[in-house]
């Protein structure tokens, strides 16, 4: 299957129907390193460029002063369909963290096309757009004062550059609007569940709330996570009543669940489930979060993986986001009554 979206004849053509250009960004050589100014939360790196006809791959490098260390690897794969985030210490390449991203035009990078990246700071992540829709995140393995330069390498071309701050992202000025996702008791949803995705609750979450989530594992997958938060915003951060973090490839770690809610301004003491876990890279599972008395209970198929003890009150809850390597088919919602 061709990674391309559709047919444009001309690199021209790719420029007519490109909408999405910083009207403050200067051009930057390809290879060359480009000095950066000092990095903090809320600063915000914007790249536009050209994935040429014959593109095979291409990386965007946010490079330390200390040579041979390079604090974020971002790597399109065009002729794999995947793309590779990393960080290099001292030369050497650390675990990658891989995603095989699928959008309207099949794969999300396509070639004879432009695309604008934002890479957004926050306190712990980057957090990176593609045409003004957020695509991914990457913790920082590097303090943010140990960056200096930004290098663009591969087949990459028409580069252009602009460093500002946001203060909210992903940027509402060139967020692509389309119509919100409610999920209701009558209205399960089945279209549109492109990841990351966010998807307004359309009733209140309480005692004996059941959501049901089917979709199926990726291939090679890293992570993926469920949040049950207020608000649909990345930054500032919203308050999170629950957070369930699959963890997949971690070293030589077995899989893992991580759960955890996020208040006052930070993560909260976080919880493991490290026992078997049922889920299988490409195969369909169905997750459901029931709302009981003490807390959250969490089920794969017909058994229930791990509980999660209430924090915050579920009512707070208005807001369903999943993100990460994983296909969303179905999403359902409904409320048994207490007897």
């Amino acid at each position: 299957m061709s990674n391309d979206c559709i047919f444009k004849h001309t690199k021209e053509d790719a420029f007519k129907d490109f909408s999405f250009f910083d009207e403050k960004s200067i051009p930057i050589e390809q290879a060359k390193p480009l000095i950066l100014q000092p990095l903090k939360p809320t600063s915000a790196i914007i790249i536009t460029g050209y994935i040429p006809v014959h593109a095979i791959r291409f990386a965007i490098n946010l490079n330390c002063k200390l040579n041979g260390n390079i604090a974020l690897h971002f790597n399109p794969r065009i002729d794999r369909g995947y793309v590779v985030r990393n960080t290099k210490m001292k030369g050497t390449w650390e675990l990658e963290e891989t995603c095989s991203p699928v959008g309207p035009c099949n794969y999300i990078f396509c070639r004879n096309s432009y695309i604008h990246l934002t890479i957004f700071c926050t306190e712990d992540a980057f957090q990176i757009a593609v045409n003004g829709e957020h695509f991914c995140a990457f913790t920082y393995r590097f303090p943010l004062s140990d960056i200096s330069y930004l290098q663009c390498d591969g087949h990459f071309e028409d580069i252009k550059f602009n460093q500002t701050n946001l203060q909210v992202y992903p940027d509402p000025k060139i967020f692509k609007s389309s119509p919100p996702l409610v999920l209701t008791e009558d209205n399960p949803l089945v279209e549109f569940l492109e990841v990351p995705i966010n998807v307004r609750i359309g009733c209140e979450f309480k005692l004996g709330t059941n959501l049901f989530i089917r979709g199926r594992l990726k291939l090679l997958p890293h992570s993926f996570y469920i949040n049950l938060q207020k608000g649909d915003t990345i930054y500032p951060h919203p308050i999170i009543a629950l957070h369930v973090n699959p963890r997949f490839l971690y070293g030589s770690k077995e899989p893992f669940v991580v759960m955890n809610c996020w208040v006052d301004g930070c993560w909260r003491n976080e919880e493991r489930h490290e026992g078997h876990l049922a889920w299988m890279p490409g195969r369909d599972f169905l997750l459901t979060i029931r709302c009981e008395h003490e807390g959250f209970s969490i089920w794969l198929g017909n058994k229930m993986v791990t509980e999660f003890k209430h924090r915050l009150k579920p009512s707070i809850i208005d807001t369903l986001r999943i993100s990460g390597d994983v296909v969303v088919h179905h999403l359902a919602i409904d409320h048994v009554k207490n007897k």
